[in-house]
């Protein structure tokens, strides 16, 4: 335990499972669901990485979080950190914070003593680096943790798109009804389709249908060349099921009862985060199946239980904007222990994406300081 001049006070754990899930819950809302108490949980299950989280706490409130992860062995390329530290043109050995899975990635704290906490918990996060550590890598943070960290010195540099289709609880013939004429008629006509090939449609609990789904989605990996194989896949999913189920919703098309097409997602705060899907390719029907599981049975469901958004992630952005998602930007952001170990990254360039989505982009989440 560690008391500082403001009044905080800071802890270290290893594991979020006697933090109180509504308590951390609270703090990481602006976040978004890869900053979840349920989430960080099943994350810990992982191999491959060891976490200590610094908790803040005013009084017995707690008012801030962060995870800090030492990585043994990455086996997803996606958070990959060489490549990232390439780009940057950074050398030396960095550790990941604020999140090892989900491609979003903040710093959960109270609004009231938002600085105070931030300035506590990174500080406590240079001293607990090992001497040979350079600093520490945020992947995936959104603009909020982005813009706070580069006020302190960080140097940030653009990752990728981030996709959320903004329903307001609309069904999906209303939501078709806020689209222009002809993004309206296909998508009507994609999920008539889909809606007509006759598949049994249900929804499940991730527990209840997993062994059933890790075929499915291990075949989305193969397609797409990805080395994942069915054993690891499963225990993941495992271990979401352990921490998540009660969150977890499982769209399901089946023929004769066997499962051909599944979609794997999690109710949080009012959103629908889409996390896997999976089919077998040979039983389908060619009905838009990606699109009727991912997207507007998902809608349905979504007007059903007054969830307002459907986070789609990262991938694929022009189908996703066609079928009326919103972009904002991710970042991956250097906070180096020592400021004279700041990377330079070259200036970023965000032209490319207003260009190609144009409406999809709201220019106020894509300008800020770093990107001129």
């Amino acid at each position: 335990m560690h008391h500082t001049p403001g009044g905080l006070r800071l802890e270290t754990a290893t594991t979020l499972d006697k933090v109180a899930a509504e308590d951390w819950d609270a703090l990481a809302e602006p976040e978004g669901f890869y900053l979840s108490h349920g989430w960080l949980r099943a994350v810990e299950r992982e191999s491959g990485a060891a976490v200590t989280y610094l908790l803040a706490y005013a009084g017995d409130r707690l008012v801030g979080g962060l995870p800090l992860y030492e990585i043994e062995h990455e086996h997803n390329k996606f958070y990959a950190r060489r490549p990232r530290l390439d780009q940057m043109g950074a050398g030396g050995e960095w550790g990941v914070a604020g999140s090892h899975r989900g491609y979003s990635c903040g710093i959960p704290r109270a609004a009231e003593h938002a600085d105070a906490v931030l300035d506590l918990l990174l500080d406590a996060r240079a001293r607990l680096n090992p001497a040979a550590r350079t600093g520490s890598l945020f992947l995936f943070a959104t603009n909020r943790t982005a813009a706070a960290l580069h006020r302190r010195g960080a140097a940030v540099d653009f990752d990728c798109g981030d996709a959320t289709l903004h329903t307001g609880g609309r069904d999906f013939a209303d939501y078709c009804g806020t689209l222009v004429s002809r993004r309206r008629i296909a998508l009507k006509s994609e999920y008539a389709r889909f809606l007509a090939a006759g598949y049994e449609l249900g929804r499940q609990r991730l527990g209840e249908c997993l062994e059933e789904a890790v075929p499915l989605l291990a075949n989305l990996q193969a397609k797409y060349g990805h080395a994942t194989g069915a054993a690891e896949i499963h225990r993941t999913f495992a271990d979401q099921a352990a921490t998540l189920d009660d969150r977890s919703v499982v769209f399901t098309a089946r023929r004769a009862g066997r499962l051909v097409g599944v979609s794997v997602m999690y109710e949080w705060r009012g959103t629908l985060y889409a996390r896997a899907t999976g089919f077998d390719y040979p039983a389908l029907r060619g009905a838009y199946e990606y699109y009727g599981l991912c997207y507007y049975l998902p809608i349905d469901y979504m007007s059903e239980r007054g969830l307002t958004a459907l986070h789609l992630g990262i991938g694929a952005y022009s189908a996703k904007v066609k079928r009326g998602a919103r972009l904002a930007p991710l970042w991956t952001v250097a906070l180096a222990d020592d400021p004279a170990d700041t990377p330079r990254p070259a200036p970023v360039d965000l032209t490319s994406w207003r260009d190609d989505h144009g409406r999809a982009v709201a220019p106020e989440d894509w300008r800020h300081p770093w990107t001129t």
